[in-house]
């Protein structure tokens, strides 16, 4: 009979463990009607503009749901919603102390979270776009169809951007659970929505920024800044290639000082 003590699982099957457990409490939870409720007010107005409008176009409308709607709105929504409180709830039910003694690495915990998280949002931002599409499209169905590339295009850039957010709500939330929520509002309200309007290159700051050039909407707020008839600022172009390199350095940052303050923060676990 043998003696020896079952091997200490692996980073990925701990992770994976994480991710089961995140989703059956999200499945349970509140969050995902949330978001549900939120992306359905998102689309609720360009839908019956699509539906009473005689003459509004189509791609008009769609175009300006997908700005308004997901970009100005839901990307940031999302993320306060699935991610940023993800370790605080731990935290205030007494269960991160109990998850951390487990024989698995701690940042394995916050891994699972994320994409449990993260694919939760996604998958609200998806089916709240693919809706306005065709809501928004129900009169043309040749439209919708025509147009279908450049909805896609929109939610690619969309979701790049979300995974992003969903990062740095993570961030905040390991490293400091018991505000993490706020902290994210600050971050992606300040740095993030207030520095896509920013004019000249003070606007790089935002990762909205890139993500809207990459999803090929509309630059926002001020741009170019003019005196008379003299351009005193704009916004360089930039190419797309180096706007999704700059969004996924931004995210890969931010996911590793998440998991390594999951990892190394110790002291946080003693207030579970």
């Amino acid at each position: 009979m043998s003696t020896q003590a079952p091997a200490v699982p692996g980073f990925g099957s701990s992770t994976a463990a994480m991710i089961r457990l995140s989703f059956l409490r999200t499945l349970r939870g509140r969050k995902l009607r949330v978001a549900a409720v939120a992306a359905f007010v998102v689309i609720l107005f360009p839908a019956v503009v699509a539906l009473v409008s005689e003459d509004a176009e189509p791609a008009t409308i769609v175009s300006g749901g997908i700005d308004w709607g997901f970009f100005r709105l839901l990307v940031f929504l999302l993320p306060l919603l699935f991610a940023s409180g993800s370790v605080g709830e731990e935290v205030e039910a007494r269960t991160l102390h109990f998850l951390a003694m487990r024989p698995m690495q701690r940042a394995s915990i916050a891994l699972g979270k994320y994409v449990v998280g993260t694919g939760s949002a996604l998958a609200i931002l998806w089916a709240g776009l693919l809706l306005l599409h065709l809501v928004g499209y129900a009169t043309t169905p040749t439209e919708m169809i025509e147009q279908f590339g450049a909805t896609a295009r929109a939610g690619g850039a969309a979701s790049f951007l979300l995974v992003t957010y969903c990062a740095i709500a993570l961030f905040w939330g390991t490293l400091v659970p018991e505000a993490g929520g706020m902290l994210t509002i600050v971050w992606l309200g300040f740095i993030e929505w207030f520095g896509m309007l920013l004019p000249g290159v003070l606007r790089f700051a935002s990762m909205s920024h890139f993500a809207r050039e990459l999803g090929g909407l509309e630059r926002a707020g001020w741009d170019p800044v003019e005196l008379g008839t003299q351009t005193l600022m704009s916004v360089p172009d930039v190419e797309l290639h180096w706007c999704a390199l700059v969004i996924g350095i931004e995210f890969l940052v931010f996911l590793g000082l998440a998991l390594l303050t999951m990892q190394v923060a110790q002291l946080r676990f003693g207030k579970a």
